[in-house]
């Protein structure tokens, strides 16, 4: 099923892109753009979609099937539609600002309830680059010898939809970018997570690198920061 899939994304990135923006014009044909790919596409000011055509490309090229594309709607610098979707299992999140509410394959999703670091599962947005395993050792080590399980996962949407979905307890990345974090984000915060930028400061889906985390959980993670 796995090669079948891939075989259906094989074309470049661009390519997907070029799909989803043909979709999506379709709808509005005044509609502007920002994508990973291509940059800023389109003049109407105050309203367009974000895309990331393959969120986790490196998974995707060597065949590792954890990945996804994400499309968000942002209006007047404000993320109000978002949809994040996995297609080796087929598995659609979406969430809207009017609903308050986030949603996997049409059911409620909520984040989990874990408080206490020795029962959580946190996930670090790293590869195998030395320099960066380093930094989040250095900077969370706690949270790396007191967790319950602790990984590396390249797919920031993935990954903040599966806190989402209390699958994770806690994804950190001081990475992540706008294309690949902006509508996963609010998918979450309507699943009642909770998620700042890599320094603690206030959200912006424009700044680089995330904290996500359940309500119950990003206090003690926050704690934890050096």
């Amino acid at each position: 099923m796995f090669l079948l899939i891939v075989r259906f994304l094989k074309p470049e990135k661009r390519d997907i892109e070029q799909m989803l923006i043909s979709d999506l014009k379709s709808i509005d044909s005044t509609i502007s753009f920002y994508s990973e790919e291509c940059g800023e596409i389109g003049n109407q000011q105050g309203t367009r979609w974000i895309i990331d055509p393959i969120d986790g490309t490196a998974n995707f090229i060597f065949g590792v099937p954890y990945f996804n594309i994400s499309v968000c709607l942002e209006k007047n610098d404000q993320i109000v539609e978002a949809y994040v979707y996995n297609p080796i299992t087929d598995e659609m999140y979406y969430s809207t600002e009017e609903k308050k509410a986030s949603f996997l394959n049409d059911k409620p999703i909520h984040v989990s309830e874990t408080s206490e670091i020795r029962n959580s599962f946190i996930v670090f947005g790293f590869s195998a680059n030395i320099r960066n395993i380093n930094r989040y050792y250095q900077e969370w080590p706690l949270l790396f010898t007191e967790c319950k399980k602790g990984m590396g996962l390249l797919s920031p949407a993935l990954n903040i939809c599966n806190v989402a979905r209390g699958r994770i307890d806690c994804f950190i990345d001081f990475g992540s970018n706008m294309e690949g974090h902006a509508g996963a984000a609010l998918i979450l915060e309507n699943a009642g997570g909770s998620i700042c930028n890599y320094d603690f400061s206030e959200w912006s889906h424009k700044t680089k690198g995330c904290i996500a985390a359940s309500k119950n959980f990003y206090h003690r993670a926050r704690d934890c920061y050096f």
